[in-house]
């Protein structure tokens, strides 16, 4: 593990880092924007093709579910369903990458805050952009849905992030201490 640190030049990944995240960061605005520009149809259209894949893979798994019997109300559901979970998703993705870009660029919380407001401010104008799409509404509940993905995503890698920290110190703590009583 010591020769593998060595290897690795912590300066040089997180200055990777610093160009990679928000390169990913600008990537899955672009895909979530892009989603919320697609028309009503296109939208539906998208939606029922991943319906049909999960269909499909449920009825490999186990054929006798609801999911992969759904059809009439019980698919209309589960479309809804996995539009809202696609939702969250996508935001989940964003929230990751956003704590990632706080996470390379400073330790002082603070300006976290300034990514949690972007998880505010993004959803704001993605369902803002829907109401401009033909046949497309925005909804509060879906900004609810996207922001709580959001923080997900965000406490996901912060949690993560914290882990691993205690961990590592635990570590070298522990080797201190063996390296000071031999």
């Amino acid at each position: 593990m010591r020769n593998l640190l060595k290897l690795l030049d912590v300066k040089k990944i997180i200055f990777a880092l610093r160009i990679i995240l928000p390169m990913l960061c600008v990537l899955v605005l672009v895909f979530i924007f892009s989603q919320s520009l697609q028309t009503g149809e296109q939208s539906a259209q998208t939606s029922s093709k991943v319906v049909d894949t999960v269909q499909e893979v449920a009825q490999v798994i186990a054929p006798e579910s609801k999911i992969a019997t759904a059809t009439g109300e019980a698919y209309d559901k589960l479309h809804a369903d996995i539009r809202t979970l696609a939702h969250f998703a996508e935001f989940v993705l964003l929230g990751a990458v956003a704590c990632g870009c706080c996470l390379v660029y400073t330790q002082k919380k603070r300006y976290w805050l300034l990514g949690i407001l972007g998880l505010v401010l993004v959803p704001i104008i993605d369902e803002t952009l829907q109401s401009f799409t033909a046949n497309r509404a925005a909804e509060v509940i879906d900004i609810l849905v996207d922001f709580g993905g959001g923080i997900v995503g965000f406490a996901l890698v912060l949690g993560c992030f914290y882990g691993v920290s205690y961990w590592w110190k635990r570590r070298k703590n522990k080797r201190e201490t063996v390296a000071q009583n031999t």
